[in-house]
């Protein structure tokens, strides 16, 4: 089974990729064209902000066979180098202590409500998660996360299922853009630089190859505007053609097994 997924944020001040290739909700708009094209679905996490504040546009994203998920209100407000060492140190992660993310989820959760969705799934932002994120998820019935990176199997704990993404994720490990090969990511720990975007594409058909022959799911986190930034969706398209030979499904209809 191929579970999709993909981030969308508002406007962020001074980010290369949108000043690249403009909002991030086009970008999810034209996403959603090619796999509607292979007939596949997919689960965007989106800031609840977008909910907010671009109402008509995200509707948009709901003609097709989408379903969306929170991804922190606004990508922790106002954040720079100083406030994130200062999480980091005090908290264990840059989302801050107990309080902000309550308000956080919170927010977010009230902006799915007003716009008509349930929030039953979440991604944090730059995947910076802690127990505090589970706990305060759980308690506002949220089911499901997918924070986590790894060639591990997705489990439950304490009223969570958590969906590790266990194919290497596109703006991690790809060269493209602003990053040179020299720019590792430290989540990206299946590379020691960065590759070229047709070699990731090359691991992507191995790794769901395998997944399928051992009888395991793919999780895959692709990102709407790094696809356009790249080369404007044509390695997608190709990504998506060859996904459309498996099955598909949404994060919200994922069942895992407990042994």
């Amino acid at each position: 089974m191929i579970y999709l997924t993909g981030d969308v944020h508002g406007k962020i001040a001074g980010h290369w990729e949108q000043k690249n290739a403009g909002s991030e909700i086009d970008a999810a708009v034209r996403y959603l064209e090619i796999l509607k094209k292979y007939k596949i679905v997919c689960t965007l996490f989106i800031n609840g902000k977008c909910l907010d504040e671009n109402k008509k546009e995200v509707r948009e994203l709901m003609e097709y066979d989408v379903e969306l998920g929170g991804h922190t209100y606004d990508n922790f407000g106002r954040m720079n180098i100083f406030k994130s060492y200062i999480n980091r140190k005090f908290f264990g992660c840059v989302y801050g202590g107990f309080d902000f993310q309550e308000r956080d989820i919170m927010k977010t959760k009230i902006a799915f409500d007003k716009f008509g969705l349930k929030m039953k799934c979440w991604r944090t932002h730059a995947f910076a998660s802690n127990n505090d994120t589970f706990r305060i998820l759980a308690k506002n019935e949220v089911k499901y996360v997918s924070d986590l990176i790894g060639d591990r199997k997705p489990f439950e704990k304490n009223g969570i299922i958590h969906i590790p993404i266990n194919i290497p994720v596109d703006n991690l490990v790809m060269e493209f853009g602003i990053l040179k090969p020299e720019n590792r990511d430290p989540f990206a720990s299946c590379t020691k630089g960065r590759i070229k975007a047709e070699e990731w594409f090359d691991i992507i058909k191995k790794r769901v190859v395998e997944n399928e022959k051992n009888g395991n799911d793919s999780i895959l986190l692709i990102h709407p505007i790094s696809m356009k930034v790249l080369d404007n969706f044509k390695l997608f398209e190709k990504i998506a053609k060859f996904l459309s030979k498996y099955e598909s499904s949404k994060v919200i209809e994922f069942e895992v097994g407990i042994n």
